[in-house]
């Protein structure tokens, strides 16, 4: 049986400004389960809790059923102005607070987690890193996300390597906020050509990795983005059968 992947996804009242009185939209980007699924897993989105829910009961049940969880992207500042940019929680706080909550119990569970551009950033800053306070230029590209925009120096002999098997690739980027200070119990594993960091890893976990590029996009047309979802189901297969 295929391993259950749980991505997280965003809600169009908190995103998009729809009236909550008609309940939304929860959606995630379709590369990412595309990915997920070629890639041999089964794809889940996960559904934010109602607001009376109990949220500790609720991820619990969710995470007990999963063998492995991306936290996808989405939902950025675009609308808050740049002198005013908010911070993670600010932008989506339902989001926030239940994909903390979820974070934490995956960690706890040893359960493959692979975080993606915002997901990248939230294991940032759940586990004590930080955010730049300002925006930063020349990270938000105008072609596809199959295109390259700027090549990725990765870390040698970490398990990042390993993952993608090179030791520079190239990436997307679609961001205007970055990490400054990486979390205790993480390294910084990937950098941009102007020193940002782009990839972590947690040291004393086997399958726990961030990403501020977006892989799942460039997923057919490079066999490096390719492995690191490769990789994660097969760890998430492995966690299954445990």
């Amino acid at each position: 049986m295929k391993p259950m992947i749980g991505i997280t996804g965003a809600w169009s009242v908190e995103t998009w400004g729809h009236s909550e009185e008609h309940g939304g939209y929860f959606y995630v980007g379709s590369y990412y389960s595309t990915a997920v699924s070629k890639s041999g897993g089964l794809p889940f989105i996960i559904p934010l809790p109602h607001k009376n829910a109990i949220l500790k009961e609720f991820t619990v049940e969710i995470v007990s059923k999963l063998d492995a969880i991306l936290f996808s992207g989405g939902g950025d500042a675009k609308k808050f102005k740049k002198e005013e940019l908010p911070t993670l929680y600010e932008q989506q706080p339902l989001r926030y607070s239940f994909e903390k909550e979820l974070l934490l119990e995956a960690w706890k569970r040893d359960l493959p987690i692979l975080g993606i551009c915002r997901g990248y950033q939230m294991l940032v800053e759940v586990f004590g890193g930080r955010l730049m306070d300002e925006t930063i230029d020349g990270h938000k590209q105008n072609l596809p996300g199959y295109e390259p925009w700027h090549s990725l120096r990765i870390k040698e002999n970490s398990k990042f390597e390993n993952l993608v098997g090179t030791r520079e690739m190239k990436v997307n980027s679609f961001h205007i906020q970055a990490v400054e200070k990486v979390p205790k119990g993480f390294e910084a594993v990937g950098w941009s050509d102007d020193g940002i960091i782009e990839a972590i890893e947690a040291i004393d976990k086997e399958f726990v990795f961030g990403v501020q590029f977006h892989p799942e996009e460039r997923y057919d047309v490079d066999p490096h983005a390719k492995a690191i979802f490769d990789h994660f189901v097969e760890k998430a297969i492995e966690y299954k059968k445990r």
